[in-house]
């Protein structure tokens, strides 16, 4: 409503009043005390007339004047409406901003538990990050925007909210059950992949997308966004660009690898995990030649936890860091015992891309004493698949170091004689499914036996793993590898027990 008309109706309405009950009054003072004034015959009459007409214009002034106070009342209720939608939405792409939009949820989750199920989708955009930092935030907001646009289409503008950056979720009530949210799911992708124009540019928005719904998965709010994040953290490891609905079994799998990484993380702290080396032998002399540190975890209540269940766990966290050096740490303090063997670290992709890691390596060295010459990094092809300009600038500062490069598990990858050309590589390892299947196998016979050549011809020790029969050492001697590692010859064992294992090696060389 402008409020400059209903000030000036409100003014002319009391002008009016004034007017009409100043002459009301004077024509009934006047016909009561000078009647002789009015040519009528009853002049009371007049004025008791007058007083009543008085009177009407009061209620009609009243009267408008409580409508035009009903008309504000409401114009100030649709103001604050106006206000408070302002203040819920996402000014870029209109949909509910996080706490909005939780609130929202809330009410449809408590509505489910009385037969009204809701299904929580989120959405999370795929390689926004690198589109914003190449082609700038103007047009990343562009984008933004055309995801909002999407899901308003599809879903209705009070069933999305933006719950920051570039993740979006909505809501589909009803009939709500895998087929139908994988259907709703896949329609919003295939409309967010059309390709659109932004500043002249063609650009297709990938996305992946995580379902949950209530009550079925959980009623309680927190625990069903819980869910859903489950879910699109499985639609991202699935490939992104997909959808991916709840599954308890991948709920429980996620609250144990959160329960290993807290538990993980106090063991680190405690000092409670060990190393155990096993020895790499050379087959010739049949002398350990060098030592392979693996990490050990005993759980004082889980017992002994694989390295393959806890070290994926510090992987996908920040503990990586935190046990690498750890690792790194005790196996240099371990290493001056053995001046003549070279002791083997696996280290991680994601250790080997921190900036920080060759110093962590140089300043663990200089403090525990350790030489470097004593020490070798060991990677796996996968890295070398995706090695980035600072993996590859951190091996060569390895290798100026005096540290060893060793390439573990060769031929599980793709067993790419580049990796060998192009990286100072120290030892091939051969991957020990490789080694076990030459007995059954000829192709795998040959195989290990070209590689062994081809290691010897570029001057590199190759190393069979997995040996663990009699057989298995005639054939990979018979292949040509010189030098061997697997329970034939030792298990992983404690830092004092090399010392007896490589003593009682020599003293059977001796006799």
């Amino acid at each position: 409503m402008d409020f400059a008309v209903y000030d000036r109706r409100t003014l002319r309405l009391r002008w009016g009043l004034a007017i009409c009950l100043t002459v009301s009054l004077a024509i009934w003072y006047l016909t009561d005390f000078h009647p002789e004034l009015f040519a009528v015959s009853n002049p009371q009459w007049l004025g008791r007339c007058m007083m009543l007409a008085s009177t009407a214009a009061i209620g009609l002034y009243a009267n408008s004047l409580i409508g035009e106070l009903r008309l504000h009342a409401h114009d100030l209720f649709r103001q604050g409406e106006s206000a408070r939608d302002f203040a819920q939405r996402d000014q870029l792409t209109g949909a509910f901003n996080r706490a909005a939009f939780i609130d929202v949820l809330s009410a449809r989750v408590r509505d489910a538990k009385s037969g009204a199920p809701v299904a929580l989708f989120l959405l999370d955009l795929d390689r926004f990050k690198n589109m914003n930092d190449v082609f700038g935030h103007a047009f990343g907001d562009a984008v933004l925007k055309r995801v909002g646009d999407v899901l308003a289409r599809e879903a209705g503008i009070d069933n999305i909210g933006r719950l920051g950056g570039d993740e979006f979720a909505f809501m589909l009530t009803g009939a709500v059950s895998q087929s139908t949210c994988q259907a709703v799911g896949m329609r919003i992708i295939r409309a967010l992949a059309e390709p659109i124009s932004i500043q002249n540019r063609t650009t297709q928005i990938e996305a992946s997308i995580g379902v949950a719904w209530s009550p079925e998965h959980d009623i309680d709010r927190l625990d069903l966004m819980g869910c859903a994040d489950l879910a699109l953290y499985q639609a991202k490891e699935d490939g992104r660009g997909r959808v991916a609905c709840f599954d308890g079994k991948v709920m429980k799998e996620e609250r144990y690898r959160r329960s290993i990484e807290r538990e993980l993380r106090g063991a680190i702290l405690m000092n409670e995990l060990d190393v155990h080396y096993q020895p790499i032998l050379d087959i010739a002399e049949t002398r350990v030649r060098s030592l392979e540190a693996l990490v050990r975890w005993k759980h004082p209540v889980r017992g002994m936890i694989a390295p393959a269940d806890f070290i994926p766990v510090a992987e996908r966290s920040s503990l990586i860091e935190m046990l690498g050096n750890w690792v790194f740490a005790r196996v240099c303090e371990d290493a001056r015992r053995w001046p003549d063997l070279e002791v083997g670290i696996n280290v991680s992709p994601a250790q080997l891309r921190r900036p920080e890691f060759i110093e962590m390596v140089r300043e663990t060295i200089r403090r525990s004493g350790c030489n470097p010459r004593n020490i070798a990094i060991e990677i796996t092809e996968g890295l070398l698949m995706d090695c980035s300009g600072s993996q590859v600038t951190h091996l060569h500062a390895l290798k100026e170091m005096g540290i060893s490069l060793w390439l573990d598990d060769f031929g599980a990858g793709h067993s790419g004689l580049s990796y060998l050309r192009d990286f100072p590589i120290d030892v091939i390892k051969i991957d020990k499914s490789f080694v076990q299947d030459m007995r059954s196998s000829h192709a795998n016979r040959v195989f290990v036996s070209t590689i062994a050549q081809m290691g010897h011809g570029l001057d590199r020790l190759v190393v069979a793993e997995g040996v663990e029969t009699e057989e298995d050492l005639v054939l990979v001697r018979a292949a040509g590898c010189s030098h061997v590692q697997g329970f034939h010859f030792a298990k992983p064992m404690a830092a004092n027990m090399i010392d007896s294992y490589v003593r009682s090696r020599r003293e059977s060389r001796a006799a």
